[in-house]
């Protein structure tokens, strides 16, 4: 994803602005304009565990909040004061996306943009992944979790696959892949560390489903502000609703940002509309016959409708 496409869509200059994890590569510098860094622990401790990756310590920023058990409004000082958030190969991470949404929304002002860009499953190490389904986002949320859990863990390990090795494990690696997750899990639970994996697996259709499911359970006041698909990954912009707009209000507005994206088919055969755009047409399409049916004309032409459906069961 072109980081100027990113850009494009806040004035970073004068806008105040947060960033989620960008450890040694912001997309938004300080001199930039009024950015404050986010991560899970202090630079000292990023610097000791990325030490043996392909990353260069010195380089990793300073972080500004620590964001952990407390909540991100906590974590930012109280403030309901930022007119974006960015966080790119990010959300995939989160043991909790409802949660954690709903969260970066009680920090952002009203009209206030997400920016996140998402890895595409069919094109990383998640290929053969299926994507997340509608129960796991409601466990997870409803269990608040703040660290991957076991399932999670064992699925990244035992499910993922290098995209230049081989898709398909003969029995004996396959085994000693089973064992090797299992493993990971047991060390988790034994030392409660926090292992790092791919809680979430999506492309661009399952996660408009999965945005769809939690604005219809009136978890997340959002609208979408642009949904865009770039090599390997997909730009998702989703826009703070206004904090007084009633619940129904929000989820018509839901509904109306939906219908105005254009995605590509993802599957041979699909429809030319994914799931949760025919459903924000049908419901939409529910909303006005229903408008119809209570206006006065509707019940006044009711006699000549019975009258009419009469004939037709004759002929």
């Amino acid at each position: 994803m072109s980081r100027a496409r990113l850009l494009s869509l806040v004035d970073v200059a004068r806008q105040r602005g947060l960033e989620i994890g960008p450890l040694n590569r912001p997309i938004v510098t300080r001199a930039m304009g009024p950015v404050e860094y986010i991560d899970r622990a202090p630079r000292s401790e990023l610097a000791a565990w990325y030490g043996a990756a392909d990353v260069d310590p010195d380089e990793i920023v300073e972080v500004d909040h620590v964001w952990g058990d407390q909540s991100l409004f906590d974590c930012v000082g109280g403030q309901r004061a930022y007119d974006y958030l960015i966080a790119s190969h990010v959300i995939e991470h989160v043991p909790d996306v409802f949660g954690w949404l709903g969260e970066i929304a009680t920090v952002l002002v009203d009209g206030g943009l997400g920016l996140f860009i998402v890895p595409d499953k069919r094109h990383t190490f998640d290929v053969l992944r299926p994507t997340s389904a509608s129960g796991e986002f409601v466990d997870a949320h409803l269990r608040r979790l703040r660290r991957p859990d076991l399932r999670q863990i064992f699925n990244h390990v035992y499910e993922m696959r290098l995209l230049d090795g081989p898709q398909s494990l003969d029995e004996a690696a396959r085994t000693e892949r089973a064992q090797g997750a299992l493993a990971v899990c047991r060390q988790a639970l034994e030392t409660q560390a926090y292992i790092d994996v791919h809680c979430w697996v999506f492309t661009p259709r399952s996660a408009l489903e999965a945005l769809d499911l939690a604005s219809r359970l009136g978890l997340l006041p959002y609208e979408i502000a642009a949904l865009e698909l770039a090599p390997g990954e997909f730009l998702l912009a989703l826009r703070r609703l206004p904090e007084a707009m009633p619940a129904d209000a929000q989820r018509t507005a839901f509904l109306a940002s939906v219908q105005r994206l254009d995605l590509p088919q993802e599957a041979p055969g699909a429809g030319s509309d994914d799931a949760a755009v025919l459903l924000a047409k049908a419901e939409v399409a529910t909303a006005r016959a229903a408008a119809i049916e209570n206006s006065t004309t509707w019940k006044l032409t009711a006699p000549l409708r019975a009258a009419v459906d009469r004939v037709r069961r004759r002929a």
